[in-house]
């Protein structure tokens, strides 16, 4: 029997959802909430992958296959002219701010949300 999938802690859900290339988009990607997390962490915020495994409360060999899937997706969108759609996944929201060494620069927490302790 399979172990039960862990949700993966998010700073935030992305403001825009949807992207659409010039021209009509035949197919739809569609990336994980949590997918678009490991590419903010890791490609934007210049995490390694081990700081950024920690920072959303899984193993590093589950970030680095979420990761590999959402840089497939967002190469196959780019190159063949298809929309990305931001939707699902498996995650639950941070409840706090972050308390690694490097705090990301565009966690909810940083931009004035309240802090909920």
């Amino acid at each position: 029997m399979p172990r039960e999938t862990k949700c993966r802690r998010v700073c935030s859900i992305p403001e825009n959802l949807r992207f659409i290339p010039e021209g009509s988009a035949d197919d739809v990607i569609v990336l994980t909430v949590e997918e678009v997390e490991s590419l903010r962490l890791c490609d934007l915020e210049s995490m390694d992958q081990d700081m950024a495994a920690e920072r959303m409360n899984i193993s590093r060999g589950t970030l680095q296959r979420i990761l590999y899937s959402a840089h497939k997706k967002t190469a196959e969108a780019l190159c063949l002219g298809r929309e990305i759609l931001i939707d699902g996944g498996h995650f639950e929201l941070s409840e706090a701010r972050c308390d690694c060494k490097k705090r990301c620069s565009l966690c909810r927490f940083s931009q004035g949300e309240p802090d909920p302790e």
